[in-house]
Order: C-alpha cells, then sequence, then structure tokens
C-alpha cells in the first residue's frame, strides 16, 4: 500500500511539474497582456523606430479581403482608433489595444516597440445557396458577430465560432492559417 500511494504521489508531482513547465515555456516571452493563444510577437528591426506592428494574414488566395479589422484602446468599444479590410499591417506606438476581426473581439493585443504582433486567425468557408441567411455568433456570448447570404468565406481569431444558418446553430472551430470548411 505504501508503495502504491508513493508511486501515485511522485506520479502527481511529475505531472504538475511537466504542466508547470509546458506552462512556462509556453509564456516565456510572450506578452503579459496578450491571451495566450491570440497572438504571436517576433521581432522586426525593419519597423521604424519606437513603432510596433499588428499583423493579420488570411490562409488561402485573399478570399477574407472583405473580412473587416478595427482597432481600438483597451476597454473602449464606442469608437474604433483605426481600421481596414483583408490581410493588415498596421504601425502603432507601443500599447495594448483591443482588435476586432471579423466581428470577434481579440482584447489585451500587446504591441512592443521592433515587433510584429501577429494575430492567430483563419477562415471559415461557408457552403450556402445564394439565398441561405447566415449569421456568425460569438460562441460564448450568443452575440451577433457578422453575417451574409450565399457562399462566403469570413476571416476569424482562432477559438470556437457558432454558425447560424436557416435557424439551425452548429460550432466551427477556427484553426491557425487554416480554412475550415462549413
Amino acid at each position: 500500500m505504501y508503495s502504491s500511494l508513493r508511486r501515485f504521489a511522485l506520479a502527481g508531482l511529475t505531472l504538475a511539474a511537466a504542466l508547470a513547465s509546458t506552462h512556462c515555456q509556453r509564456d516565456a516571452g510572450a506578452p503579459p497582456s496578450a491571451a495566450a493563444g491570440c497572438c504571436e510577437l517576433t521581432p522586426n528591426a525593419e519597423l521604424p523606430e519606437g513603432k510596433g506592428r499588428i499583423v493579420v494574414r488570411y490562409p488561402g488566395d485573399g478570399g477574407a479581403k472583405s473580412t473587416r479589422l478595427d482597432l481600438y484602446t483597451p476597454g473602449d468599444a464606442s469608437k474604433a482608433i483605426g481600421g481596414t479590410y483583408g490581410d493588415a499591417a498596421l504601425e502603432l506606438q507601443p500599447g495594448t489595444y483591443d482588435v476586432t476581426v471579423g466581428g470577434q473581439r481579440v482584447a489585451g493585443v500587446d504591441v512592443r516597440a521592433a515587433h510584429d504582433t501577429r494575430i492567430r486567425v483563419g477562415v471559415l468557408h461557408v457552403h450556402a445557396g445564394d439565398g441561405t441567411r447566415i449569421d456568425l455568433l460569438d460562441h460564448a456570448s450568443g452575440a451577433t458577430l457578422t453575417g451574409g447570404y450565399g457562399e462566403e468565406l469570413y476571416g476569424l481569431p482562432v477559438g470556437p465560432v457558432a454558425v447560424q444558418i436557416a435557424g439551425q446553430r452548429e460550432t466551427a472551430l477556427i484553426e491557425d492559417g487554416k480554412i475550415t470548411e462549413f
């Protein structure tokens, strides 16, 4: 019995150490304010002095060019301080920003001088008839993100998104650099 308890305790300590090590490695060098899975920070010595950059690149051949990206000061959703459509590379002063990609908010995006902050995005390719209404909803709150009719490509940050077609709702998982067929 003592030997079994000892092995169990050692296995638990080994698992805890492995999890802590993995957590520390994942977070090492990551922006402290950015959500763990939202962004990737890489040095970019070619940026103008004192500037950082938010970068969004959708997979595929520019099919998500109608996806809107808006930039906000943290916690202020009332007025965008910048925006664009499709792939983006926005040079900014260092700081923390909130960004919406396809209507989905990514909070706490850290921009550092001489670095690119790449927001992890993918594309949802919805196959539907021309007269069929499609609504994309926030997976957690159910709030409408965007929508349209017929076959469409939607650029979105990584993670789950609810897709509502003709009153029926399913969840799709958006993966970094991939096109999810729906």
